[in-house]
């Protein structure tokens, strides 16, 4: 095999943006691909008249990983607030502040939206958005094509059943059919009715109850909602959104407009903005490890949250370990 030069990184989520980043700072030349407008997956915003939401990733923690390194000491900090309000329990449509370990965890957000760090991140990158990548081909040379172009090795950074599809269509054997995802209907409401709680957010015990998270958006910092009015990101359960993904918005929102009055009151009935976004890979439910879809001389590497958990932080880990696989072939 030759040296790998040219990168070509499928995804232009955190695990993608972490590969690229690492390999154009070791000299290497990387194109992205991603099928989206923008990069970030599902590090998104939303913006609703006056309101702005975080429906996917509502906050970034732990910060002492590597992804919170980069941000504190490479990234722009201007616009990063930290979340000074913890995360309490509901249970029964009752608030409390016990039993939530996440409560401890210093969290982060952008007051602009989350968006902003997949923004920042992918600064200076070779960006190639709204391009759909359905396969790859591989050549007798060890080189491979995307788009027509020639990479030396690839990195597919994209949730595990759409890669799963992608390495079959191209002829790669590798199967990860073991790693499951959650689906999430996640629902931006706006209200006049203002609202200043102990917590920035409400987490369900279990997975029982269909309102698995709220996130209280005016709350976890400035700037989310006009003066006296909430903006709030509801996150269904995993049972729930998967039973109600192909309904209608309106059906969605008026059975969890119940749920959120009876949690916070009368004046949360009736939204002035709502939408629902749907998250057809929300998180990992079960994982593969790294080491068991990617050998050391693999020069198709996969990298994603599927690979390790669901959070942020481990996804960005899982690009940064694909980057430095292919360096250590070089």
């Amino acid at each position: 095999m030759g040296s790998i030069g040219r990168v070509g990184i499928v995804g232009a989520g955190l695990a993608g943006l972490a590969a690229a980043r690492t390999l154009v700072a070791a000299g290497r030349d990387v194109v992205v691909f991603d099928r989206e407008a923008v990069p970030g997956g599902r590090l998104t915003s939303l913006s609703l008249g006056e309101f702005t939401f975080d429906p996917g990733a509502t906050s970034i923690a732990p910060f002492d990983a590597a992804l919170g390194r980069v941000i504190q000491n490479e990234l722009d900090t201007t616009d990063l607030v930290v979340i000074d309000k913890p995360v309490y329990l509901h249970d029964g449509f009752r608030t409390s502040p016990r039993g939530v370990t996440a409560s401890s965890v210093k969290r982060f957000v952008y007051s602009h939206g989350i968006r902003r760090l997949p923004s920042l991140l992918s600064s200076g990158l070779d960006l190639r958005l709204g391009c759909r990548i359905d396969s790859f081909e591989s050549h007798s040379d060890d080189s491979y094509s995307l788009e027509g172009e020639s990479f030396d090795a690839i990195v597919i950074a994209i949730p595990s059943p759409i890669a799963m599809d992608l390495l079959f269509k191209s002829g790669d054997p590798r199967r990860l059919s073991n790693v499951k995802f959650r689906t999430c209907l996640s629902l931006c409401l706006g209200f006049e009715t203002p609202l200043e709680p102990p917590y920035h957010a409400l987490v369900g015990p279990d997975q029982t109850h269909p309102l698995s998270w709220l996130s209280v958006e005016s709350a976890k910092c400035p700037g989310r909602a006009p003066d006296g009015q909430t903006a709030l990101v509801a996150q269904m359960s995993a049972e729930y959104s998967l039973r109600r993904f192909d309904l209608d918005d309106d059906l969605i929102i008026e059975e969890t407009l119940i749920d959120v009055s009876r949690l916070l009151g009368k004046g949360f009935s009736v939204p002035v903005v709502s939408k629902v976004v749907r998250f057809q890979y929300s998180h990992p439910e079960t994982t593969a490890t790294f080491e068991s879809v990617n050998s050391p001389l693999s020069r198709v590497v996969i990298a994603g949250d599927g690979l390790m958990a669901g959070r942020t932080e481990l996804a960005y880990e899982t690009g940064t370990r694909a980057a430095h696989l292919l360096l250590d072939q070089s």
